[in-house]
């Protein structure tokens, strides 16, 4: 039997239509041929869109599918990003061109439409089909602006269906009109779904390109706003690719090259001999190198380098990254040269002030033994030597604050030390040296431990230095010394007055931080360092100091010092406390 040309099976499809749109019933037989052929019609459509990578355009495109074989309007729905919005409406009459416009405007998730068979598919995620749809059913699901419009369409019939995207949801109704009498039947619901379903692989396609195009063209901005350098080479070790390339160079300029032909023989060597090595261990190489051409400054990148292979796993060339460290190095360089002069200032501080600041404190001594001297005299002398011991005192501390930041912690050399001893002579020499000031001194226990004692007596006497400065004019200070236990040695100063306020509490130990001008004026106020230097001399010896204070109690101290402190445990906390500074860094 031959097959029936295309021609008669074309009109078999059209006194199909007329049959149905006329209400007559048609026999399975002559139906099955013209769905097919409309199957065929349509779907042979969606292929041609394939090659369709505009996500715009893709979507434009799939709402036009349908028409006019299928539908005479096409209103395609779309959940992205968790908004609701309408995507693109099709139709097939140019005239209508303004009512499509005019029903863009309203979303699916408009109260106009949030009871209409697009609504109740995108929720059910199930077709929709409507073969009769009447105006009074129009009238019932809609009002206003919107139900004019509708009206305007003449839908005598509607197949909506629902399709998954890769990252959203979309409805796609198909609309048949009074002018083309078309009925939506059950059998169309398979035809519409493969349509759809097909369509939908489209539309995900291009919406993969679009953001590969976009991240791609952030990656593009990024980069061109950066000193980064992406390159390829091959086995033969000539640029394949390169994006953002560096000293000036243009893509084209590097392309097709290597890097003798590129930059001075003695940088290309090197960068060959990273080349080389990647491609014969096949492992990831990472390396700062200085490069420079002709006529320019010499610039240092930082260069990552990994094989490139092809599916079989063969080395087939390099690709990498070149970041440019030039400004970097600048500033490494100007700190080191920052560092040198600190080390001279250093340097003038703790020997060529101390010595000149010694001779006058010993001349004045010498002139004060003198006898004779006039009363006023003696006061003076007695106060230039005050006024250089301070200046020695403070030079000593500038020199502690630049080592503990500098270098990590207040150097120490531990040595078998009496606490106890330690403190008899500090509080005997400040006592000395405030003569209207009481300082009682209670001390239990051994106080014999591995410290250093000179540092010892730096923490006491700023401790008890700060007690007397900033405590109750006439009140006593308390020194404490707790040593009866085997591990810990705890020593507390305390003194009466009022509290210290909390602004000033969370900063205390920090350095230049100093409480309240003391009522004397005759104390000149120190650098604010003194307790800062008491907390970094506590921890290089392992301890900790805290404070507690309140306007019944007053203030006190507390250090607590393990008993052997050890060099090797000094060592180690400088270690650390360098690796947390430049981690800071």
């Amino acid at each position: 039997m031959l097959v029936e040309s295309l021609e008669e099976l074309r009109e078999r499809v059209r006194r199909f239509r007329a049959a149905r749109n006329a209400g007559r019933n048609v026999p399975a037989a002559a139906r099955r041929p013209c769905t097919m052929v409309a199957r065929l019609s349509l779907l042979s459509k969606v292929g041609a869109l394939a090659g369709i990578l505009d996500y715009e355009e893709a979507l434009a495109a799939v709402a036009r599918l349908s028409i006019p074989e299928f539908a005479d309007w096409c209103i395609v729905d779309g959940l992205e990003d968790h908004e609701v919005r309408r995507m693109e409406v099709a139709h097939r009459d140019p005239a209508k061109a303004a009512l499509a416009e005019a029903l863009r405007r309203y979303p699916l998730d408009h109260a106009a439409r949030r009871r209409l068979p697009a609504a109740r598919a995108l929720e059910s995620r199930r077709p929709v089909l409507l073969p009769d749809y009447t105006d009074e059913m129009l009238r019932e699901q809609t009002d206003g602006e919107y139900l004019e419009l509708a009206l305007g369409l003449g839908v005598c019939s509607v197949l909506v269906v629902p399709v998954t995207l890769s990252t959203s949801l979309a409805t796609m109704t198909f609309i048949a009109t009074s002018e083309s009498g078309r009925r939506y039947g059950p059998e169309d619901v398979a035809l519409a779904e493969e349509l759809v379903r097909r369509a939908s692989q489209i539309v995900d396609t291009a919406r993969v390109h679009r953001q590969l195009r976009e991240t791609e063209e952030r990656f593009r901005v990024a980069l061109a706003h950066s000193n980064v350098t992406l390159f390829e080479q091959d086995r033969e070790l000539r640029y394949r690719w390169i994006y953002n390339p560096p000293l000036g160079f243009a893509p084209e300029d590097v392309v097709g090259h290597r890097n003798a032909e590129l930059v001075l023989h003695a940088d290309a060597a090197r960068l060959e001999a990273m080349d080389r090595e990647v491609l014969r261990t096949g492992e990831p190489l990472q390396r700062e190198v200085q490069i420079s051409v002709p006529g320019s400054e010499p610039h240092h990148l930082l260069v990552t380098q990994e094989p490139l292979r092809d599916p079989s796993g063969a080395i087939v060339g390099l690709t990498g990254a070149a970041t440019d460290i030039t400004d970097l190095k600048r500033v490494q360089e100007q700190l080191a040269r920052a560092l040198v002069f600190r080390e001279q200032v250093i340097g003038i501080l703790g020997h060529d002030l101390r010595n000149p600041l010694s001779a006058v404190r010993a001349l004045a001594s010498l002139l004060q033994r003198r006898e004779g001297l006039p009363a006023d005299v003696r006061e003076s002398l007695a106060e230039i030597g005050n006024a250089g011991q301070r200046m020695l005192e403070m030079i000593g501390t500038l020199l502690d604050f630049t080592e503990s930041r500098f270098k990590g912690s207040v150097p120490i050399a531990p040595v078998a030390t009496d606490l106890h001893e330690v403190c008899r002579r500090t509080v005997g020499e400040l006592e000395a040296a405030q003569p209207g000031r009481t300082v009682e001194l209670e001390l239990r226990g051994d106080g014999r431990g591995t410290w250093d004692p000179a540092r010892l007596a730096q923490v006491v006497s700023n401790l008890v230095g700060n007690a007397l400065k900033h405590g109750a004019r006439q009140g006593i200070v308390r020194v404490s010394v707790d040593a009866d236990g085997d591990d810990d040695v705890v020593l507390e100063v305390a003194n009466g007055g009022p509290a210290i306020s909390p602004e000033l509490m969370a900063v205390l130990f920090e350095p230049f931080h100093r409480g309240p001008a003391p009522g004397d004026a005759s104390h000149a106020r120190g650098l604010g360092l003194g307790l800062y230097i008491v907390r970094e001399i506590v921890g290089a010896h392992g301890g900790t100091v805290s404070v507690a204070s309140s306007d019944e109690d007053g203030t006190t101290f507390t250090v607590r010092l393990p008993r052997a402190c050890r060099a090797h445990d000094v060592a180690t906390r400088g270690a650390e406390l360098d690796q947390s500074a430049a981690a800071g860094a």
